[in-house]
């Protein structure tokens, strides 16, 4: 597993959210991943809530990282999902609203790999400018892409 998060990005885990709540924007990112890990969507789901009920994933700054491990798929996939409107329910450690997500899905067998993978989306996601520049392309999903692509 490459620690790069960027390796793993493709047009197809770049989205623009349309959800109101957090459960809305989950389940637009929970249906994206299914279909790109050809896994059971219900696999991902419970998964995915397990752990935000241990606690929030939203991390602050607008940015939230849901993650999960699972078994069966080869290799991450990550996709950024950006918020049309402030997800305020996405109860983040510094109170602000959630406008950007990170969602993760790596394989179950490397835990270190994981890890490595899920800081350096940290760590990208949290550079000055990162957020704004990702929120400033919002007008479709390519123009998306191209500014996730180039960070």
């Amino acid at each position: 597993m490459a620690c790069d998060f960027l390796n793993y990005i493709t047009r197809d885990s770049v989205m623009i959210l349309d959800g109101a709540d957090k459960l809305q924007i989950m389940d637009e990112l929970i249906n994206r991943a299914a279909d790109l890990t050809k896994l059971n969507r219900d696999t991902i789901y419970r998964l995915t809530w397990k752990r935000e009920k241990m606690m929030t994933t939203a991390v602050g700054k607008g940015l939230a990282l849901p993650h999960i491990r699972v078994n069966d798929i080869p290799a991450p996939v990550i996709i950024v999902g950006v918020a049309k409107n402030d997800i305020v329910d996405y109860v983040a450690q510094d109170g602000k609203p959630v406008r950007v997500v990170v969602f993760l899905a790596a394989p179950d067998e490397n835990q270190d790999a994981y890890l490595q993978l899920l800081g350096s989306v940290s760590r990208k996601m949290r550079e000055d400018g990162v957020i704004e520049k990702l929120l400033e392309s919002t007008e479709n999903a390519a123009v998306l892409y191209n500014t996730v692509t180039a960070l």
